[in-house]
C-alpha cells in the first residue's frame, strides 16, 4: 500500500490530532480501509513530516496519536520562482499541479498584453491553493509552493531576481547558456501567441536570459512544466 500522507499546518499539529475532514476520512476509512495501529504521516508544509499511528476511528473523525519527527528539511537556498500568465483556468490548473511535482518554490501569476486580464476570484485562488498543496502531499515533498499575488507585465520585469530567463522558440538551448541558476531564479513564460514584441524588447533590458525549449511551439501548459523541470535538474 502506498504511504498515506496528510496535510495540516504547523500550528496545527500536536501530540493527538483528531482528523475530521470530509475527503480524509473517506479515503483513510473507505478507500484504504485504514485500521487502528497503522500509519499516516502528517507534514506541515514548512519543512517537516512526522509518523502517527491511528489510535481510534470512529463515523465522524480518525484520532491520530504522535510518534517521531520522520523527515526534517530546511528550505532550499535555490529557488524557483515561475511567473505564470492568466491564461485558461484549466491551464492554469494544470501547471500548478505539474510544476510542483518538478520543485517549483513560488507562483507568479502575471497579466500581460495577450493573457487574460480579468483577475481570479478569491474562490478560485483558494482551488488554486487546494492544488498545490495535494500535488505537494502526492509528491512527498516537505515545503508546500507559495503562490502570490497578481503582477501587471511591468511590475514583474522589476521584481528583483538573481537570474531571469524566458522562455523564447528564438532562445539558446540549455547547454549553450553561460547562466548559473543559483539564489531566486525567475522563470518566465508567455500566453497564448506569446510575449509581444514590445514586452520581449523590455525583457531584454532587464536582463531576461531567453531559453529555447523545442524546435516546436509549446503550449503555456507544456512550456511551464517542461522549463521548471529541465532548470531544476540542469543548472546548478
Amino acid at each position: 500500500m502506498s504511504k498515506v500522507r496528510v496535510y495540516l499546518p504547523s500550528e496545527e499539529i500536536s501530540g493527538t490530532l483528531k482528523i475530521e475532514g470530509k475527503e480524509t476520512l473517506h479515503k483513510i476509512k473507505d478507500v484504504l480501509a485504514l485500521k487502528r495501529t497503522e500509519k499516516i504521516y502528517v507534514f506541515d508544509g514548512a519543512g517537516k513530516e512526522f509518523i502517527y499511528e491511528i489510535g481510534d476511528i470512529s463515523r465522524k473523525q480518525v484520532l491520530l496519536i504522535n510518534q517521531q519527527l520522520n523527515r526534517r528539511e530546511e528550505e532550499s537556498k535555490r529557488k524557483i520562482i515561475l511567473a505564470v500568465p492568466l491564461v485558461k483556468e484549466q491551464r492554469v490548473e494544470y501547471i500548478l499541479e505539474k510544476a510542483t511535482e518538478f520543485g517549483v518554490n513560488t507562483f507568479q501569476p502575471f497579466i500581460c498584453e495577450r493573457s487574460i486580464q480579468e483577475k481570479p476570484s478569491s474562490q478560485k485562488l483558494d482551488r488554486w491553493q487546494r492544488i498545490i498543496q495535494e500535488a505537494t502531499r502526492q509528491s512527498e515533498r516537505l515545503w508546500i509552493p507559495e503562490i502570490t499575488g497578481i503582477l501587471r507585465f511591468d511590475e514583474l520585469l522589476k521584481k528583483d531576481f538573481k537570474t531571469k530567463i524566458c522562455a523564447a522558440i528564438d532562445g539558446e538551448y540549455i547547454k549553450d547558456m553561460q547562466v548559473s541558476a543559483q539564489g531566486e531564479v525567475l522563470l518566465a513564460v508567455g500566453p497564448e501567441g506569446d510575449f509581444s514584441p514590445q514586452e520581449l524588447n523590455k525583457m531584454k533590458d532587464y536582463n531576461f536570459y531567453f531559453l529555447k525549449l523545442s524546435e516546436n511551439i509549446l503550449r503555456v501548459e507544456t512550456a511551464s512544466v517542461f522549463m521548471v523541470g529541465l532548470v531544476n535538474y540542469l543548472l546548478k
